[in-house]
């Protein structure tokens, strides 16, 4: 009752998590397509612009914090699409986790189920980065494939910092 509530009295706070369910439910399509991030993530984060100049302040911070978990998943698929390239299997385990910890957001909001599901967030964001970071690691070092490491490299810290993203927003509903 306590989610319904406050989707339906808070602008916000509806505003961050659809941003959440956007970004995750486009997070597999964009895999696959990444040339199409700024249309498909351009919705929600124009709906959060929005919402965040009215809304109460307690929900501030968590809409603050999905306006950049929008930008930054957009910039990782922008930047795929730039260089030409598709998510390797750690950048596509690391959007499962993303995906993952995505689904579990509306749940911060039930008095029931918050300490599950945020619990369950920060695991999948764990769990994204230590993909990333084992891969970042295990590419270390130059080679023949210097420059496709490197595109990879910055594929992963922006992945990276998506994850850290949507931790800062779950923490941030979390709260509320």
């Amino acid at each position: 009752m306590r989610n319904t509530w406050l989707r339906l009295t808070d602008p916000r706070l509806r505003a961050a998590l659809n941003a959440l369910e956007a970004g995750g439910r486009a997070a597999g399509d964009l895999a696959a397509a990444p040339e199409l991030a700024a249309e498909m993530m351009r919705p929600s984060r124009a709906s959060l612009s929005a919402a965040i100049r009215s809304g109460p302040r307690a929900s501030l911070e968590a809409a603050y914090a999905a306006e950049d978990f929008s930008a930054r998943l957009e910039k990782v698929f922008s930047d795929m699409a730039l260089l030409r390239l598709r998510p390797d299997a750690a950048a596509l385990e690391a959007l499962g986790h993303l995906q993952r910890a995505c689904e579990a957001a509306a749940d911060l909001l039930s008095p029931g189920d918050r300490n599950r599901a945020a619990g369950l967030i920060r695991a999948h964001c764990a769990s994204g980065r230590r993909a990333l970071a084992l891969a970042s690691a295990s590419e270390a070092g130059e080679g023949p494939d210097f420059p496709l490491k490197l595109k990879f490299s910055s594929i992963y810290s922006g992945l990276d910092t998506a994850l850290d993203a949507l931790e800062r927003c779950a923490e941030a509903l979390f709260r509320i």
